[in-house]
This record gives structure tokens, sequence and C-alpha cells, in this order.
């Protein structure tokens, strides 16, 4: 009896999927298109999550000296520094240093780099803490002292730039929520237009005992298929693509972003799971009005 439902869900399945080709052919596209946003965003979330994490464990405390320091004041400053017991790391920038440093962060903008020079630039200390929360405690103590011009904490460019990639994110969430609606609507859509079709089969088949599991079945399986197939279209389209948004995330420079192949196919996983989950539920949505339940 069980290969004989198998035979039966396999052939009803098949027979309409072919019986909708277009529907079918649009509801999978609608899903790939949904399913490949919802990779990439798991992809670039999971590359600037990994990027912030490294730069903040790399966050420095800048403390910019003046002009005029002088060598007695800097070397005060370097010690004090240093006997901290917040403070990791010390580290001196001279302004030939510092301009060096200048150039490369501005290696695209020829202009500014030919009208700045060494000496435009100020000496510093890079000061790495043990604990990046504890900025506070080192800047008290250092602020207002001599040869001190500007204490800057790098945390403040990061929260900055977090801001806007949770503002990026929620953009992408709505635009992956919204299409992935309009796929399980699609894919509901091509069910009900397969039941109706065939409504006096099916009620034929509940005359003669057919339970609404039974006839169900198939067009559950419909659904999925068409999930599952946009889908893995969808990660295929992650891989082919993965030199376009490598490129695109390089344009970030400070963060250093990037991702492997490797890394691609473990985060778009998910789109697997999505995709089946769309055509389970579209198929449900698409059977509750048609099957007395």
């Amino acid at each position: 009896m069980a290969s004989v439902n198998l035979q039966y869900v396999v052939k009803e399945t098949s027979t309409n999927l072919k019986r909708n080709v277009f529907i079918t052919i649009a509801a999978v596209l609608v899903v790939l298109v949904s399913m490949y946003l919802v990779g990439a965003v798991f992809v670039a979330s999971f590359a600037v999550d990994r990027a912030l994490t490294l730069q903040t464990k790399k966050v420095e405390v800048a403390v910019f000296l003046k002009r005029d320091v002088t060598p007695e004041e800097r070397n005060s400053i370097q010690r004090d520094l240093i006997a901290m017991p917040e403070v990791a790391t010390v580290s001196y920038e001279s302004k030939q240093q510092a301009y060096e440093t200048f150039k490369k962060l501005f290696r695209d903008e020829p202009d500014i780099v030919e009208n700045t020079t060494p000496d435009a630039l100020p000496e510093s200390f890079r000061v790495k803490l043990k604990d990046p929360n504890q900025y506070a405690v080192v800047r008290d103590r250092l602020e207002g002292r001599a040869g001190i011009d500007q204490i800057q904490d790098e945390r403040k460019f990061l929260s900055r730039l977090l801001a806007v990639v949770r503002d990026v994110r929620v953009l992408g969430i709505v635009m992956v929520v919204l299409l992935t609606i309009a796929a399980g609507v699609l894919i509901a859509t091509t069910i009900r237009m397969a039941l109706f079709a065939r409504r006096r089969e099916i009620a034929i088949m509940k005359l003669v005992g057919a339970t609404n599991w039974f006839i169900r079945v198939p067009f559950m399986l419909e659904g999925v298929i068409q999930g599952m197939i946009g889908a893995v279209l969808a990660m295929a389209l992650l891989v082919a693509t993965r030199p376009f948004y490598t490129n695109l995330l390089k344009s970030f420079k400070f963060l250093n972003l990037t991702v492997t192949y490797t890394e691609i196919l473990a985060n778009s996983m998910w789109v697997l799971v999505f995709g089946i989950l769309i055509g389970a539920i579209g198929s449900l949505l698409g059977l509750r009005r048609f099957l007395d339940v």
C-alpha cells in the first residue's frame, strides 16, 4: 500500500508541475530572486560581523601631540602611558610615519596627498587597551596635560559604522520579507490553479473515501519542489556571482571585508531551508481554500 501511495504522489506531483509549467517557472523565479537576496544578506552579515569583530579587537586610542610639544613632555607622556595598568601596548608615530600612513589611506586622492606635507600632520601615540571599554579612564588621566592636543577613541567611528550597518540590514530584511511573501503567494496560486483544474476528480476521490491528506500530499510536494528548485538555483547564483559582491565589499577598504566560496556555501544553507519552508507554507495556503480540513 505504501509503494502504491508513493507512486501516486510522484505521478500526481509530476502531472501538476507539467500542467502549470509557466506558473511553476514564474514561482521558481520569484523564489530564486527572494532566496538570492536572503543568501546575500546572510553572506554580507557574516562578512561584516567578522570584520567588525576584528576591527574592535584592533581598536586603539590615538593621543595626538601638539605641534610645539617638547621632547621632555613627549617622553613623560609615553612613560605614563606604559605605566597604566589598562594599557596593553604603546607605539609612537612620528610626523613622517603619519604621512606614510596618510598616503596609503588617500592613495586614490593624489591632489590631497600632493597638498599635504609631513609637518602638517601631528605626532601621536597609538595606545591599545586591554579592555577597549576603559577608554574613559585613560582619557581622564591624560586630558589637559601639557603637550597633548587631542585624544580620540576609534570606537566612536565603529559605533557610527554599526548604526549604518543596522539600517542597511533593516532595509535588506524588509526587501527579503516582501519578496518571500510574493514567492509564497505565487506558489499558493499555482496550487489553487491545480486544485481548481482537477476539482471534479478531487470531488470523486472524496466521495469514494479518499482523505484530505491523501489528496493534499501531492500538491504540498509540488510547492516544496518549486521552493527547493528556486533555493538551489539561488545558492548556485550566490557562488557564481561571488566576484561581483566581493568587489563590492572591497569598496569598504577600512573594514577589509572578504568572503570565500566555502563561507558562501555554509551561510547559504539557510537559503535551502527557507526555500523549502516557503514552498510548504505556500502550498498549505493554497490548499486551505479548496479542501475542507
